[in-house]
């Protein structure tokens, strides 16, 4: 067919071809333009607002993303975090902040908020663990933090010029690029990335900024004269004492039983107040208050038993271990062989030298892997109903979540038969939190959090929703519900390995009547054979025993008395020895629980502040046990402030030596052999009063760090608002 006559008999299809083609030549152009013009009006979007209605539009947003790209090139999340504060050696907290702020990383993150907590710790920081995890509990995306924190520093007229930065840059590059100029990584960095050096300049001056605008606003606070001389009066004065204390409980065998009335009215003036929690109405500090409490059911295997069904590594196994990690077994030896005062060099330890170790640590581990396997296979066996189902489970109940819920029981024996080894099962009493640390099992116990950082496994079952008592961070193991399984958790001393759940949890509540009593035993295992009533726990027998404790307290007085009579004839160790065979614990464990009495020698004993107090009360605010650690610290501190008192102001120590002394809290008497106070001497605080001043601001300064980078604080500070579309 010629092409004349196609084109007759498909002219139809020909036209309709030309039609389209020309509509679109005289279409295409305007749709191009309009497109390019709605592009050009993405990039102009204002999508939130802040400060007085300040706009940040799509191509703000594109730059400040861009600049936190440039400034990774540059390694400044290491740089903030290795800047160190003047005087202290310590990390600078704004710093270390700013870059979790900014940059934090799942692999490094963890391993960094757990260092920091340290630090509050180590100087006293008025911080708690609730303002170090809420750092990384952002609700927008690291940019936007990072615009509002360069507007809000740009506002208050704080700057610091591209030469400046290049200048720090110089310093620094070289430690941070292991000797790199800085000519060298900017020609790398602008020649790979396509930015510029003033790009690169402009972004670290603006971090710099940042930095030095959080310094400014966290250091406003002026130190008092005052102020700097009450806390070097507390740092630097100390007590040394010498004593043997009496404890009222010795003597409280011999009382009589109180009566039905004492027991119920001593009951009623405290069953509103907490154990331990002394005041000017409640010196001896009783109380009856029950504290927030759990049941646990357990799933257990002892890894002694696991150990019998593994097979033991091979010296091929254990030398393969050291070809692969040769680096890792090195040890430090004088340079010169003959001076042992000669510089130190590291050498790698021969395969002799370590194989011993090795084989012992591949044994364990294998015997570790084993027993993991067990208890994620009892966990698989008990989660089987809740994973059959297509119920969201974030969204059913309690009760319906213990329905759905494996069994315990049926799981430990269906393990036992396959593994030939004892599963252990069963459930614990009602524990508060106390008990659970005080344990021998469950308080060895701890989990592994994100990044393997360990954690104690009491803080995981008390952050329950029924409870609510710990503070649980981005990077420790997800809040656990009723019935959901926990675990596996190993205990410190490699003993045990066990899954659990909350099957109960109970607030803290006043008692229904005196004779309220419940279950508080813990783990049972072989030699665990306890008698029934060591597992009660009663309020009558506690109310009892407080009662007898409190009568006993005159004949403790008189036998304290009685004591320091016969030391200062006999001398006070033989005194010791005497009274520690008339008053033998016969029902202790060892010979050293045995003996009532010890003659006790503290030295440097420093008082603690109403501050300091109230900064260890924030940094334990994480911990269920927190009121019991208050209150032993309120304790120790009134015990060492009534043994400064006993020293008159003009002297360093007392001439009415040896005397007895009433100590209400522990209901005990302390014969005090010697006591003695180091004063702060003028000259000494005209030394140090500057330093007093510098770290006073320091730690106000440093405990403010966390307040200023929080990211709900900056979106209220910059009252940051985003634009809502219809």
């Amino acid at each position: 067919m010629n092409l004349i006559k196609w084109l007759r008999k498909n002219n139809t299809k020909v036209m309709a071809v030309v039609v389209i083609f020309i509509f679109v030549g005289f279409v295409a152009p305007d749709f191009l333009s309009q497109l390019s013009r709605r592009r050009g009006t993405g990039q102009q979007k204002t999508i939130a607002y802040f400060a007085d209605n300040r706009k940040i539009t799509n191509r703000d947003l594109a730059s400040a993303r861009q600049e936190l790209e440039i400034l990774k090139l540059l390694q400044a999340d290491k740089i903030l975090r290795n800047i160190s504060a003047p005087l202290f050696h310590a990390n600078d907290l704004h710093a270390l902040l700013l870059a979790e702020l900014l940059f934090q990383d799942r692999t490094t993150s963890p391993a960094i908020t757990s260092y920091t907590k340290q630090l509050i710790g180590a100087h006293q920081y008025r911080i708690s663990e609730k303002q170090i995890n809420d750092i990384y509990r952002r609700s927008m995306s690291g940019e936007i933090y990072w615009l509002l924190l360069k507007n809000e520093a740009q506002l208050a007229g704080v700057g610091t010029s591209s030469e400046i930065a290049g200048a720090q840059l110089a310093k620094i590059i070289p430690q941070v690029f292991n000797g790199a100029t800085y000519s060298q990584l900017m020609g790398s960095i602008t020649n790979q990335q396509g930015v510029t050096e003033e790009e690169i300049l402009k972004a670290f001056s603006e971090v710099t900024t940042v930095l030095m605008y959080a310094r400014m606003i966290c250091t406003s606070e002026d130190i008092t004269t005052s102020q700097i001389m009450h806390n070097a009066n507390w740092e630097e004065e100390t007590t040394d004492v010498e004593f043997v204390k009496f404890d009222s409980a010795v003597f409280a065998k011999t009382q009589g039983e109180p009566s039905e009335k004492e027991l119920v009215e001593h009951f009623d003036k405290y069953k509103k107040s907490f154990a331990g929690d002394t005041n000017e109405q409640n010196p001896y500090g009783f109380g009856y208050m029950l504290d927030d409490r759990v049941q646990l059911e357990y799933i257990a295997v002892k890894l002694d038993d696991v150990s019998a069904t593994v097979t033991a590594p091979t010296e091929e196994d254990a030398e393969e271990f050291y070809q692969k990690h040769r680096k890792e077994f090195t040890a430090s030896i004088p340079s010169d062989p003959n001076d042992p005062n000669s510089p130190q060099t590291e050498r790698i330890k021969s395969y002799g030298e370590v194989a011993g170790a090795i084989l012992k640590s591949l044994l364990q581990n294998k015997i570790n892997s084993e027993a993991e396997k067990i208890l994620q296979e009892a966990r698989t066996l008990t989660e089987a109903g809740l994973q059959a189902t297509d119920i969201d489970l974030e969204k059913i109940g309690s009760e319906q979540f213990r329905q759905m819920a494996g069994d315990y029981a049926a799981a430990a024996k269906q393990l036992s038969e396959k593994y030939k080894i004892k599963v252990y099962t069963g459930r614990t009493g009602l524990l508060s939190a106390s008990d659970m640390l005080s344990d021998k099992y469950l308080g060895m116990l701890f989990l592994k959090g994100y990044g393997y950082n360990p954690m104690v496994l009491t803080r995981s079952v008390f952050a329950i929703d029924e409870l609510a008592d710990s503070e649980l961070g981005p990077f420790d193991v997800p809040k656990p519900r009723l019935y959901e399984n926990i675990g596996p958790a190993k205990d410190v001393p490699g003993r045990i390995m066990v899954v659990m759940r909350v099957i109960e949890a109970e607030k803290a509540s006043e008692p229904n009547s005196i004779n309220q009593t419940f279950a508080k035993g813990s783990f049972k295992f072989d030699e665990d054979q306890e008698q029934p009533d060591e597992n009660v726990y009663s309020i009558r027998k506690i109310v009892a025993e407080d009662l007898k404790k409190l009568s006993a307290m005159a004949t403790t007085k008189n036998k304290a008395e009685e004591f320091i009579h016969l030391a200062e004839k006999n001398g006070w160790e033989s005194t010791v020895e005497k009274f520690n065979k008339l008053y033998e614990q016969p029902d202790t464990q060892s010979e050293k629980d045995a003996n009532a009495f010890e003659l006790q020698n503290f030295t440097n004993l420093q008082r603690a502040s109403s501050v300091a107090l109230e900064t260890a009360a924030l940094q334990s605010a994480g911990s269920p046990a927190r009121q019991l650690l208050v209150n032993k610290a309120k304790t120790e501190n009134q015990l060492i402030n009534q043994f400064y008192s006993l020293v008159p102001q003009d002297s360093n120590t007392i001439d009415t030596l040896p005397l007895v002394m009433e100590f209400k809290p522990a209901m005990s008497y302390y014969c005090l052999k010697s006591l003695s106070v180091k004063r702060l001497e003028q000259e000494q605080y005209d030394r140090t009063k500057a330093l007093q001043d510098y770290k006073e601001d320091f730690i106000q300064s440093q405990s403010l760090a966390p307040v200023h980078f929080n990211p709900d604080n900056i979106l209220k500070r910059m009252r940051f608002r985003q634009v809502k579309e219809e």
